[in-house]
Parts: C-alpha cells; structure tokens; sequence
C-alpha cells in the first residue's frame, strides 16, 4: 500500500466540509426551493462518512453507507426541485436501490473468507447505485435544465468507476475507502456547481417573469385589459412613423351619460359598463389596429390605413355590438359619442388627439349618440355632418 491513508482521508473531509459549508452560507442568503436541503444533507452526509472513515477503522461500515447515500440523496433533491416534471421511477424506489445497495456495500467482512467476494461485492454495489442514480438524471427533464442535470449524471457515472479498481487482483495503490473519498470529493464539487446552476437559472427565469408582469401592468389598464393613455400614445406613434404619412383615421369616444350610471346604479355597475365598451371594441380591431383607455369612461383606437368614412363603419359596428350585449348584462341602454380625424402627414399624436377630442365634443354638443368628424388643423377645426349611431342612451 502506498497510500498517505488518513491524510487523504482528512483532505477529502475538509474539502467536502468546505464545499457544504459554502452551499450552506449561499443557502442561508438566497431563496431556497424544494430540493435544496436535500442536497445539502447529500454534501454533509459525505463529508461525515468520510471523516469517519478517517477516524476509526471501526467506523468503516457506517462510513461506507455515508458514501453511498449521496447519489441517490442528490438525486430525490432533483425530484423535489423538478417536482411538477416526473423522473422515471420513484422516491420509494430510490430509497429501496440505497437501503440495499448500502447493505451491501457494507457488507464486506461478511465475504472475508474469500478475498475476491469481499473486495468485489461492496465495489460493485457501490457503482451499482452511482449508475442508477446516474441513468435517471439523464432521462431528467428536457429544456434548459437537461444539461446541467447530464453533466451531474456524468459526474456521478464516473464516480461509479472509482472502487473498482480494488477489485482487480494485486492492486495496491490506495484502499476501497480512499478511493471512494476522492471521488466522492469531485463528484459533490460538481454537485454543488449544479445546483448552483439550477438555483441560479430558476431564479432568472422568475425575475424575468416577474419582470414581463410588471410590465404588463404598467401598460395595461388593470379594469378594461386593453392598453392604458400611456401606453397607447408609445403605440400610436410607433405605428405613425412605420406607416404611410396620413394613413391613420384616430377615434376617440366615450360612454353617454356615465355619470348618471355611476350615481343610479353604482360604481360596479360602471365597471361593467367600461368593460363592455371595451371588449365591444376590441371584437372589432384589426391585428395591426391600436386601441387604449384614454382615462375615465374616454377610449381611444387608432386605425391604421383607414380612412376616416371607412372609421365610421367601425363606429356603428362598435356601437351595435355595444347595445346588443348591454341588453344582457342588467344594464340601461348604453350609447357612444365619437370624435373622429385623419391624422395629418407629420402631425404628432398629442395633436391629433387634440382635434379628435374637439370633434367629441362638438358630438356632444349636436346631442350625443353620433360621430363627428374634425376636418383641417384649423382653430377651430371644421366639422362635418354629425352621423347617429345606434339608439339614444336613457
């Protein structure tokens, strides 16, 4: 034998003690997902059975089962982490292939009247149990997560190989047990930058999410889900300066009489009422079209290459499908009242909402229930011939 025996036994010890420790102090800062202390118990395990196996030949057979376990621990972490992906197999049966496979890799003064058996059976149990655990982090969960998960697979494959060597006849490099310290060594170093790796992506892919969600309510109009004045205006004016100059028809409208929904029937009744309105408008766009939320019971959709009579076709469409379904949600006959422009070649969208609204309030002003066009960038504007649509509100 020309092993240093117990010093490299306390190497792998204090290496393994310091590879978990670092896990631990990561752990204890970081949010911890299902699977984490597993892991950890994994990298603790191994580093108490080999400190064990530095302390007393005694504690050799407990040592050994603290060797084992750290595949198969490591791989019911992954089957918590991944809990909503299935792993081939299961829990129980991963604990039955360690309970057994740890007998009999402890089971070596039981074969001592035959020397090839005692140094045989415990090896073979051990690579037994690394490959199993081994073969199923290969059939883990396809998509970003697979790779990390092979190369731990892969780790823990060629950790399977390293007691083997002690069975051939006449070896006398290093015994069983230092053997297994080593590659238990390198094989939690790549455990543990897995893990790091998993936490690490999960937690990226969250903030992302959280961050796409926070975007979305910062753009949408949380009542009515279509976009809210701000960021209706970043649309409109993308959509300007891709198009045509003078292409775009913009509408502006609101509910007739509102208030008097509010104060009859209550707030909830005109939540409802907004609702409505804007999924009538939406049923009536276009992929390409941009409509918003321009604030209170006010909408705003731009139609892009459209001129502004085809606009009022789209108005009475909205209206009717309006009043159609008002009939049905227990509320009062509800009416529009539009202000319509051609947006000009080179004029912003602040001012074509400018003359838009001018036009709302002169429909309002010829008696609600009718679209109104503001023709020219005049002060004031020129008006067209007021159009009904639909019936009066009450």
């Amino acid at each position: 034998m020309v092993s240093s025996g117990p010093d490299i036994l306390w190497f792998s010890a204090a290496a393994l003690a310091v590879t978990s420790a670092s896990l631990t102090g990561f752990g204890l800062r970081q949010q911890r997902y299902r699977g984490w202390r597993w892991w950890l118990a994994a990298l603790w395990l191994t580093a108490a059975g080999v400190a064990a196996a530095a302390l007393s030949a005694w504690l050799a057979a407990p040592a050994v089962l603290l060797l084992v376990q750290w595949p198969v621990v490591t791989l019911i972490g992954v089957r918590r982490f991944h809990a909503r992906t299935r792993l081939p197999g299961s829990e129980r049966i991963d604990w039955a292939v360690l309970v057994v496979a740890g007998g009999l890799a402890a089971s070596g003064p039981l074969w001592a009247a035959d020397g090839t058996l005692a140094a045989l059976v415990p090896a073979s149990a051990a690579a037994g149990v690394h490959l199993y655990a081994a073969c199923l982090l290969f059939c883990g969960p396809s998509g970003r997560d697979s790779l990390p998960l092979q190369w731990l697979g892969a780790a823990i494959a060629l950790v399977a190989l390293a007691p083997l060597p002690t069975a051939w006849p006449g070896y006398e490099v290093a015994a069983p047990i230092e053997l297994r310290a080593v590659a238990a060594v390198l094989g939690a170093v790549v455990m543990a930058f897995v893990a790091l790796t998993l936490v690490f992506e999960r937690t990226e892919r969250q903030l992302r999410d959280s961050q796409r969600r926070l975007r979305v309510l910062a753009n949408t109009d949380s009542l009515t889900n279509v976009p809210n004045r701000r960021h209706f205006n970043e649309l409109a004016t993308l959509a300007l300066r891709a198009d045509a100059p003078g292409s775009a028809t913009l509408l502006i409208f609101d509910i007739d009489h509102f208030k008097r929904i509010n104060d009859r029937l209550g707030h909830a009744a005109g939540d409802r009422a907004l609702r409505l309105v804007s999924a009538s408008m939406t049923e009536h766009l276009r992929a390409h079209d941009v409509a918003g939320r321009h604030g209170g019971d006010e909408f705003v959709l731009m139609l892009r290459n459209t001129q502004v009579h085809d606009a009022g076709g789209v108005a009475a469409r909205i209206v009717k499908r309006l009043q159609d379904q008002a009939e049905f949600s227990t509320l009062p006959r509800l009416s529009l009242s539009f202000g319509m422009v051609q947006v000009l070649p080179g004029e912003g969208i602040a001012d074509a909402l400018r003359r838009a609204d001018q036009a709302l309030y002169e429909a309002k002003r010829q008696g609600r229930s009718r679209a109104v066009t503001a023709q020219g960038d005049e002060e004031p504007p020129v008006f067209s011939e007021s159009r009904p649509l639909g019936l009066t509100a009450c």
